[in-house]
């Protein structure tokens, strides 16, 4: 047993504002069983209930099932698929026709992503209480210390940070038009603007060349001309962006059309790509060149199980690869390749399990790159307790403030 200790968390990916609410929701992430499921959303007492971390992997509900519920919505654990029943169709429709009118139509979703997150947040709006206790009492108590939300819902987000002197222990990023709309005062709260060029893998509108085994291709949000046209529009900000790119045609695109502009001398703010699960070594080294940098996350080498459904063998080998990105392409974990959740879930246990034991070896991070690109520089806020055991490839954490 070897027994080491490490910095609290930098979460450099993840949603603290929906979450925060989420927290006080059911949250099905962990029940396996369609009959408990079904069970723990029947008696909500709520006007409508917003369930989350449903995995369509275990199991799927029919309208007939969800219908005789209370009103509700289910959340899948990508965010990027919707279930809304009956009921709440009937309350939520006059005052959101636009979302729920187009709630079940994936090529809508996957180009509407930031106003479906509002209308999730709009429904769950967190607190000044809930945002305190979501970074000091949930997150510390998981091992993280920073978490930065990555899309933007509603302004009072930042008041809410401010007032609970949270705004340095997070960074906000907001899509094009929240940023716009805006006042200059919290435009300088705002780090970066967000954009999502493909969808999830979970949904199946990750957009990956050789496509899911039931013949999807995913969904490829803008063609290269629209692409180039809003960056170009991001420019004027002067705002980094952080592009939400997983699968290896999108990786693909970005690159590209950095490269485009890069031979003709159009120079944009600071770029991350978000989670590139499928960055192929070509667009890898190419993305190195031109300093991008890389904002992924560990805890999803796990899809490599989870969506063995789905994903062709090759994808599930290529997941999250990151011996390539560090040992041939030369990212350097903590430099150009930081680490993140997304919130799937949060925490140090589940990342570094997932890091140290991954099911493919190219998935796999030494203790000193995983710190180096997830945690704080120093143990000033507290620290974690690590033990790994090999023989058992497992690991047990405590978290000490």
């Amino acid at each position: 047993m070897k027994k080491i200790k490490i910095p609290l968390l930098r979460d450099h990916h993840t949603h603290p504002c929906v979450y925060s609410s989420l927290n006080q929701c059911i949250n099905l992430r962990s029940v396996l069983n369609k009959e408990q499921a079904l069970t723990q959303m029947s008696q909500s007492k709520n006007e409508i209930t917003v369930v989350y971390g449903w995995n369509s992997s275990f199991y799927s509900f029919d309208d007939k099932e969800l219908d005789r519920l209370p009103p509700l919505i289910i959340c899948n654990l990508s965010f990027h698929s919707f279930l809304v029943n009956k009921p709440a169709r009937d309350i939520l429709y006059s005052s959101h026709t636009e979302v729920i009118s187009n709630i079940d139509k994936t090529n809508w979703i996957e180009r509407n992503l930031d106003k479906i997150t509002k209308f999730i947040a709009g429904l769950v709006t967190s607190t000044t209480d809930q945002i305190k206790s979501f970074y000091d009492d949930f997150l510390v108590t998981k091992g993280i210390w920073y978490a930065e939300e990555l899309l933007l819902p509603d302004e009072k987000f930042i008041q809410l940070l401010l007032q609970n002197g949270l705004i340095d222990r997070t960074r906000i990023w907001a899509d094009l038009e929240m940023f716009h709309s805006l006042d200059r005062e919290n435009q300088e709260h705002i780090q970066g603007i967000k954009v999502f060029t493909d969808g999830a893998v979970g949904v199946k509108t990750a957009t990956i060349r050789e496509g899911f085994i039931s013949g999807e291709k995913g969904i490829m949000i803008y063609t290269d001309k629209e692409l180039e046209n809003l960056l170009l529009k991001i420019k004027k900000t002067g705002k980094p962006i952080a592009i939400h790119a997983i699968g290896d045609l999108v990786t693909e695109q970005v690159v590209r059309i950095l490269e485009k502009f890069k031979s003709q001398k159009v120079f944009l703010p600071t770029i991350r790509m978000e989670h590139c699960q499928f960055i192929t070594k070509e667009t890898a080294i190419k993305a190195k060149e031109m300093g991008i940098k890389l904002s992924m996350q560990p805890n999803f080498n796990s899809d490599s199980r989870h969506y063995a459904d789905r994903l062709p063998e090759k994808y599930l080998r290529n997941n999250n690869p990151f011996r390539m990105l560090i040992d041939e392409a030369g990212f350097v974990p903590g430099e150009d390749l930081i680490f993140g959740s997304d919130g799937m879930p949060h925490g140090v246990q589940y990342a570094l399990e997932q890091s140290l034991f991954p099911f493919y070896q190219q998935q796999k991070l030494s203790i000193k790159e995983f710190t180096a690109g997830y945690c704080m520089p120093d143990k000033s806020n507290g620290h974690i307790v690590v033990e790994v055991d090999e023989s058992q490839q497992k690991i047990s954490t405590r978290v000490i403030i």
